[in-house]
C-alpha cells in the first residue's frame, strides 16, 4: 500500500464559514494519517444511489480527528486567506469541490471521551460520549485485507450490526468514523446490509508538521438525542431556507428531493 452539486451541501456551506473569524485550539501534532474512503447508501429504498467520500483520520499521541478529506483541505486552503472577500470569492466558486460529510469526530478528547461536532445552521453543535460504546466480538476470522494481515470482530452499534477488519501490524487502537477500541488499525468496516463501509486506502506519516485541531467556538453543547433532533428540524424547514438563499422554484423541489433521499442515516438508534 503506498504512503501515500450537492443544493443542500450548498446551503450549509454558504452559510458556516467565515474562516478568519475563527480560532482553533491546538491538540497536539499529528503522527500518524489514515486515509480511508467512505461508500454510502444514502437512500434506503435506492440500492443504486450511492455515495462516496474521502475521509481522514489524524491520529495524535493521545487523541485523533476524524474528517472529511475535502472538508480537510477547504479548510486548509481558506485559512491562508487575509480577508473574507477572498474566503467568500472561494466559497461562491461552483467549481470548488463540496464535502458531503460536515461532522468532525474527536477520539479521547476530552480523556476517555469521544466529542462530536457539526454545524447546523446557524449554531455549531457538539455532544460527547464515551469512547468505549463498542462491545466486540473477536472471531476465529483472518484474511489479508487492503495489504495487511487482518482479525474480523462484529458488534452492534447504531442500529446496525457491524464487521470490522482489524490489522494487529498496526497497533494504534483506533479507525473511521467512532470505531475504536481493538487491538489494532480498523482497516475495513461495514454493516451487514452494507450501506455503510470505510476501508484504508493509505496511512504514513504527515509529510510536515500538521496539527490536530478543534475549533475554540460557542458550542451548543448537547446530547446526541437533541442534537439530531435539531438537525432534524433544520432538514423539515429546508424549503424555507431555500427560499431565504434567494433559490427559484427549481431550485426548492430539487433541495426538497435531495433531503428526502437522505433517509439512512448510519445511526439509526440516536440514544
Amino acid at each position: 500500500m503506498k504512503i501515500f452539486f450537492i443544493p443542500i451541501a450548498i446551503i450549509f456551506s454558504l452559510s458556516s464559514y467565515a474562516q478568519s473569524n475563527l480560532i482553533y485550539k491546538n491538540l497536539g501534532p499529528v503522527k500518524i494519517i489514515a486515509g480511508y474512503s467512505l461508500s454510502y447508501q444514502e437512500d434506503s429504498t435506492n440500492q443504486s444511489y450511492i455515495r462516496n467520500e474521502d475521509m481522514l483520520l489524524l491520529m495524535g499521541e493521545n487523541t485523533s480527528k476524524f474528517v472529511s478529506k475535502t472538508d480537510f483541505m477547504n479548510d486548509t486552503i481558506t485559512r491562508k486567506f487575509s480577508t473574507f472577500e477572498q474566503e467568500q470569492e472561494y466559497y461562491m466558486n461552483p467549481q470548488r469541490p463540496i464535502p458531503r460529510i460536515l461532522y468532525k469526530i474527536y477520539k479521547n478528547y476530552p480523556k476517555g471521551q469521544l466529542t462530536f461536532t457539526e454545524y447546523i445552521p446557524s449554531s455549531y453543535f457538539s455532544y460527547e460520549e464515551p469512547m468505549d460504546l463498542f462491545h466486540w466480538n473477536l472471531t476465529g476470522d483472518t484474511a489479508t485485507i487492503c495489504g495487511y494481515k487482518s482479525q474480523k470482530a462484529t458488534c452492534n452499534f447504531g442500529g446496525r450490526s457491524w464487521s470490522a477488519w482489524f490489522a494487529p501490524e498496526l497497533p494504534f487502537g483506533d479507525g473511521p468514523y467512532k470505531f475504536n477500541g481493538l487491538p489494532g488499525l480498523i482497516i475495513k468496516v461495514y454493516d451487514t446490509h452494507n450501506h455503510y463501509a470505510f476501508e484504508l486506502k493509505s496511512i504514513g506519516k504527515p509529510a510536515k508538521i500538521l496539527m490536530i485541531e478543534i475549533l475554540e467556538e460557542k458550542y451548543v453543547v448537547t446530547t446526541k438525542q437533541s442534537f439530531f433532533k435539531a438537525q432534524d428540524s433544520f432538514y423539515a424547514d429546508i424549503i424555507n431556507r431555500a427560499k431565504q438563499a434567494g433559490g427559484d422554484n427549481d431550485f426548492q423541489q430539487n433541495v426538497a428531493r435531495n433531503v428526502a433521499q437522505r433517509n439512512n442515516p448510519i445511526e439509526l438508534l440516536r440514544k
